[in-house]
């Protein structure tokens, strides 16, 4: 029996996505140190690099309470060394916007993509 090889699937989409997104920095927050030269706390951030495609969500989708007007979907290639979660940040160059969901399509466990919902900037 023939088994569908999903990491060529992978490849092939981490290979459009960067010909057709861009660079791009996923943020994580990770915690907070207090620093005593400003007598305040300062938040701490895990980052990973990635390549995202970034797709406006049409009319029909826009529903007013799940998907607002405004909110941007994100193609995500899969070699990212972690996978989105909500409240997360992705920065480009000039503009950062945050992880509202992420659904991760991954058929018998490799990834092939992260489509995230993504608002604000």
């Amino acid at each position: 029996m023939n088994k569908f090889n999903y990491a060529r699937t992978a490849a092939s989409a981490v290979r459009l996505i960067g010909k057709f997104g861009a660079s791009a920095m996923l943020r994580r927050k990770s915690g907070a140190q207090y620093d005593p030269a400003t007598s305040s706390v300062v938040d701490t951030w895990q980052e990973w690099p990635c390549t995202v495609a970034v797709v406006d969500y049409t009319a029909k989708d826009i529903d007013g309470t799940l998907i607002l007007a405004g909110d941007r979907r994100l193609l995500v290639a899969p070699d990212i060394a972690t996978v989105p979660k909500a409240g997360d940040v992705f920065v480009f160059q000039d503009w950062m916007t945050t992880v509202i969901r992420v659904k991760t399509t991954a058929p018998a466990g490799t990834a092939v993509l992260h489509d995230v919902q993504a608002r604000g900037q």
